[in-house]
C-alpha cells in the first residue's frame, strides 16, 4: 500500500511538473517555478534518480537496475500512454526542455501579473 501512495504521490509531481505553469492561479505558479528547478537539482544530487523512484524500489524490495535513473517515471508514463517506451536521451532532452520552458513561463505569468 506504502508503494501504491508513492507511486501516486510520483504521479501528482509529474503532472504538477507538466502543467503547473498553465493552472490559472499565481500560488501554482510560485509553488511550480521553483519546485521543478529542485527537482532537476535533486535529480544531479541523487545519482539521477527521482526521490519517488528511490523509496518505490525499496518499497517493493527490488533492485535498482540502469533504466532507474532520470527519466524512468517519464518513459513509464509515455509508454502507457501512447505505447511507446522511448529511449533515455530522447526523455532526458524532452524533460530538459519541458522543465526549464515551464520554470521560464511560470515565472513570466507571476512577472506579468504582479507587473
Amino acid at each position: 500500500m506504502l508503494a501504491s501512495l508513492t507511486r501516486f504521490a510520483h504521479l501528482a509531481s509529474f503532472i504538477f511538473i507538466v502543467i503547473g505553469w498553465a493552472l490559472p492561479w499565481w500560488q501554482a505558479w510560485l509553488i511550480h517555478a521553483p519546485f521543478v528547478l529542485l527537482t532537476r537539482l535533486h535529480w544531479r544530487m541523487n545519482e539521477r534518480r527521482c526521490i519517488f523512484t528511490t523509496w518505490e524500489v525499496q518499497l517493493l524490495e527490488k533492485e535498482f537496475t540502469s533504466d532507474h535513473e532520470e527519466g524512468w517515471f517519464v518513459k513509464e508514463v509515455f509508454e502507457k500512454i501512447t505505447g511507446w517506451r522511448p529511449e533515455t536521451n530522447f526523455i532526458r532532452k524532452l524533460m530538459m526542455v519541458w522543465m526549464y520552458s515551464g520554470i521560464v513561463v511560470s515565472l513570466a505569468r507571476l512577472w506579468l501579473h504582479f507587473g
